[in-house]
């Protein structure tokens, strides 16, 4: 394919992901009974007797920069800030959202200097963000939860609520949405300065925007930056940006798949596994998470796509499966491919997220740790790890190569929530395991290390307590997490569980 078709087929797909990005936003006319409001009254209800729910509440405003509350010293060698991102605004005047996955992003900062510890949160201002908050009121419909006058929806990036991940980029930060572009924040006072363009300065022009940008980039040791976004067509966008945050090349992978869900990859030293799950989605139903199913008769595919020509070299099927989160891969001499996911028997955790909105609490069956070899040859093993798993993290430096350690949280004791965290040695299965307890929702911990060696440096995450309405914010010693928190600082209040985060050095 010449570079005029390539640019072509880009813009083609630009154009497709505006108009049809995710269902229907259209108004939908009278409702007898709003969902929404219904959704806020359950919500409200349960919360009064159950208080796993308070970190599902959300916050109204910002928060102002605070100096925290330090249980133990900080460490010498500690230094940087913690960013952590995800919805935070999940309820306005009487409606509340009907799916976890739908609330506007917040980012958190916790600063670590010789001073102690400061933390600060804001809002993402994208365009939806910024007209909500000054009406008061929802005015898009979102994935899931409609809205019988929602405003019209131009392309993804009218609705893009930047509220799952946030990556450092060349001195800013990106905060990451499943369906379209990045927004770029400021490192320091978090202002939000707009959307990605990552055609910019580039071939590719605007064929780029409105493009799915998933938020679960890789970045290799040397900082070079590997993405995908996953299409209402079933195509995969690849991206190769490069550590300076400019785009080196794109590519449309076509895989029919039409699952929609598609949260994740990995990448080795060589490749990107793209791993296709075993969904499909409900055309009749005009929503998308809530159309989403497992379906046994399909395996899970392996698409394994060389990172320099980003295009296919093989394909391996696996057994029927899920996985949100994967930790890592990595490939020997030999082109024998190892990797491991938080691999679930069924979607069941997907529309758990959607019950725990308006207060329902019940039992999905949990994700392990499963490792998984393919042979060039075709021929694939499968092992899992004993214990619940999710959120895994390896070492950065060890991104796409040859991994010891992986970080994971687990549950021991709640079948709520997260309650504690977790080092695995992959060699020889022996686990490293810090349990918070009943009284904690545990969040995602990740490695902090300046040495570039595997048991090395600290974990990091944060943590809501129950009984006295506060979260706290944890750093284990990398290499003796069951003895518990080195230290700890306090927040005054709750903020908003989250998803995910990352670490930035001083």
């Amino acid at each position: 394919m010449d570079r005029r078709q390539a640019l072509k087929n880009m813009f083609g797909l630009s154009m497709a992901a505006a108009m049809t990005p995710l269902p229907s936003f259209a108004n939908l006319g009278h409702l007898e009974a709003d969902p929404l409001k219904q959704n806020a009254l359950l919500f409200n209800k349960a919360l009064k007797t159950e208080p796993n729910l308070k970190g599902l509440v959300g916050l109204k405003q910002n928060i102002a920069p605070q100096t925290l509350m330090l249980e133990g010293k900080l460490p010498a060698d500690f230094r940087g800030t913690f960013y952590r991102n995800g919805p935070a605004i999940h309820q306005r005047q009487d409606q509340r959202y009907l799916h976890l996955f739908e609330g506007d992003g917040m980012i958190q900062q916790f600063s670590f200097t010789d001073q102690g510890v400061r933390h600060q949160a804001k809002f993402v201002n994208t365009n939806k963000f910024v007209q909500e908050q000054k009406a008061d009121k929802f005015l898009f419909s979102g994935p899931d939860s409609k809205l019988t006058d929602s405003l019209s929806v131009t392309g993804p990036d009218s609705v893009n609520t930047a509220n799952t991940n946030i990556l450092p980029v060349n001195g800013e930060l990106w905060a990451l949405w499943e369906e379209g572009s990045a927004t770029a924040i400021e490192a320091d006072t978090l202002e939000t300065k707009g959307l990605v363009d990552l055609g910019q300065n580039t071939k590719y022009g605007n064929s780029l925007k409105g493009l799915p940008f998933s938020a679960h980039p890789k970045v290799d040791p040397d900082g070079t930056i590997w993405n995908f976004g996953s299409t209402a067509t079933g195509d995969i966008v690849l991206y190769h940006i490069n550590n300076r945050g400019i785009t080196q090349n794109v590519k449309i992978l076509k895989t029919g798949y039409r699952g929609h869900m598609l949260h994740d990859f990995l990448v080795t030293h060589k490749h990107l596994l793209i791993i296709l799950p075993s969904l499909v989605k409900d055309k009749s139903k005009d929503m998308l998470f809530g159309a989403i199913g497992f379906d046994k008769r399909i395996p899970m595919r392996v698409l394994v796509v060389d990172k320099q020509s980003l295009t296919l070299q093989r394909e391996y099927q696996l057994d029927p499966g899920f996985a949100f989160h994967f930790g890592n891969a990595w490939e020997d001499q030999q082109g024998t491919i190892r990797f491991d996911a938080s691999l679930y028997p069924n979607l069941d955790s997907l529309h758990y997220m959607r019950d725990i909105m308006h207060g329902k609490i019940n039992h999905p069956e949990p994700a392990k740790t499963t490792f998984f070899t393919l042979y060039k040859n075709g021929h694939i093993t499968q092992s899992e790890i004993e214990g619940i798993s999710e959120f895994p993290r390896v070492y950065e430096h060890l991104t796409g190569l040859k991994n010891e350690l992986l970080v994971t949280l687990s549950s021991v004791k709640s079948d709520v929530w997260s309650d504690a965290v977790r080092v695995i040695n992959t060699n020889t299965g022996k686990q490293d395991t810090f349990v918070f307890g009943t009284d904690f929702l545990v969040e995602e911990h990740v490695i902090v290390d300046n040495t570039q060696k595997e048991g090395n440096g600290y974990l990091i995450g944060t943590a809501l307590h129950l009984p006295s309405n506060r979260t706290c914010i944890n750093i284990f010693k990398a290499n003796r997490v069951s003895d518990g928190p080195i230290c700890r600082a306090w927040l005054p209040g709750v903020i908003p569980l989250g998803f995910h985060g990352n670490f930035v050095a001083a």
